[in-house]
């Protein structure tokens, strides 16, 4: 029908994108706006209201990479059984009630344990969405689509990261008057308990478009569960080494993304509101640099321009490292992590295409546990590596993993 429509408007389809692509693409909206936008920007300044101490906060924030990497494998056969469809629905409601429980409580050993359900839904929705999404369009409209999937996510994450740093101020009434005192964090539990639940809400509001494409996708989720039996027979070797820049990914990851909140507030005093907007913002340009993926495939192939732009941004992050204006610093923040970012919508489909259909569920069930004890290792030691090394060291550090990571990608992944 989208097609017939296309061709009325005397319009040619854009590769990559169709109906179901569409819905798709909504439902990611709305899920990067509630999980990676709202809630995880009010997470550690909720933490913080709270009276949890860096450590502890650390400890939290990588207790989801930890279930995520216990899950990882397992998840890969419950999808060939259960359905890619099926999971993303199941995986998107436990994170919305996770979330919920987040916010419901002040005792850290139940955040802790909500945080270990989330790092488990996360992880198994993470597993199944690259495999249901090439489904939904021809091989060679994969880089296209995963970039267009890339920049609805990051502009969700912007749209939600903007409105995490505002939501805690009109729960509070505090918006009455334009230009009052921002609230201090400690002031605001309640205020960032009612922000949390309402993006929890929204998470559950995301699997409406996936409830759209019931029915269309049988061809694709036969094929997954027709994989299930090749579990034993998988080409590990082969896994291993092509996911392997995943964990070097992870490690950078999870010394930067988890903590870009905190850390722009202890290096230039910014406010919960400014903090949101320069968190937006960065996630606006990770939407954005990927768009020219198909671009640099095109000249350098997926492996060979991966290799480029991770040292590209490794000189961002430096920079970022050394900035001691908040502008110059915001310019690098935007091309270090904009940068980084086009790792996802390329390295995705390259593992993908470097492997049978049969294995797209288990190559992502690795990918993922790969990726996750980067970032568990990572996030787990960023308080003792800041309390030992400072916060622009550590920002060194990380630009010395994504230069690991290109050279990774460089010397291990097929040529595409």
């Amino acid at each position: 029908m989208l097609k017939t429509s296309y061709r009325a408007l005397g319009l040619r389809r854009v590769p990559g994108l169709n109906g179901r692509v569409l819905l798709f693409l909504c439902h990611s909206l709305l899920f990067h706006i509630a999980l990676l936008g709202i809630a995880d920007i009010l997470l550690n300044f909720y933490l913080v209201s709270i009276g949890a101490d860096r450590s502890t906060i650390s400890l939290l924030q990588s207790l989801p990479r930890l279930s995520g990497f216990l899950v990882g494998l397992p998840i890969g056969l419950v999808a060939n059984r259960v359905g890619n469809r099926r999971l993303i629905l199941l995986s998107t409601a436990g994170l919305a009630l996770s979330v919920a429980a987040t916010a419901l409580t002040q005792s850290i050993p139940v955040i802790a344990i909500s945080r270990f359900v989330w790092g488990a839904c996360f992880g198994a929705n993470q597993v199944v969405k690259p495999p249901f999404m090439v489904t939904l369009t021809d091989r060679s409209e994969h880089t296209a689509q995963f970039s267009y999937h890339n920049l609805a996510a990051m502009f969700g994450v912007a749209i939600g990261s903007v409105l995490g740093g505002m939501l805690p101020l009109l729960a509070s009434g505090a918006l009455s008057i334009v230009g009052t005192a921002e609230l201090r964090p400690e002031e605001m539990p309640l205020a960032y308990r009612v922000s949390i639940i309402g993006a929890a809400l929204v998470l559950l509001l995301s699997n409406l478009p996936i409830l759209g494409l019931r029915g269309r996708l049988a061809r694709g989720e036969a094929a997954s569960a027709a994989s299930s039996g090749l579990w034993n027979s998988a080409p590990w070797p082969r896994l291993l080494r092509l996911t392997f820049p995943l964990f070097v990914f992870g490690i950078s990851g999870g010394l930067t993304f988890p903590f870009f909140n905190l850390i722009f507030r202890e290096l230039f005093g910014l406010a919960d509101s400014a903090v949101g907007a320069v968190i937006g913002l960065g996630w606006v340009a990770m939407g954005l640099m990927p768009l020219l993926n198909p671009l640099w495939e095109a000249r350098w192939g997926r492996a060979g321009a991966l290799t480029a732009l991770m040292m590209i941004s490794a000189g961002a992050f430096i920079g970022l490292s050394l900035s001691r204006a908040i502008l110059i610093a915001l310019l690098f923040y935007v091309l270090a992590i904009g940068i980084r970012n086009t790792m996802q919508p390329l390295f995705q489909p390259l593992l993908m295409d470097s492997l049978p259909a049969a294995y797209h569920n288990i190559a992502s069930s690795v990918g993922l546990v790969m990726w996750n004890i980067g970032w568990f290792c990572s996030t787990l030691g960023f308080g003792a590596l800041q309390t030992a090394i400072g916060t622009r060291q550590i920002l060194l550090v990380a630009a010395f993993f994504v230069v690991l990571n290109g050279l990774c990608i460089h010397f291990t992944a097929k040529r595409r």
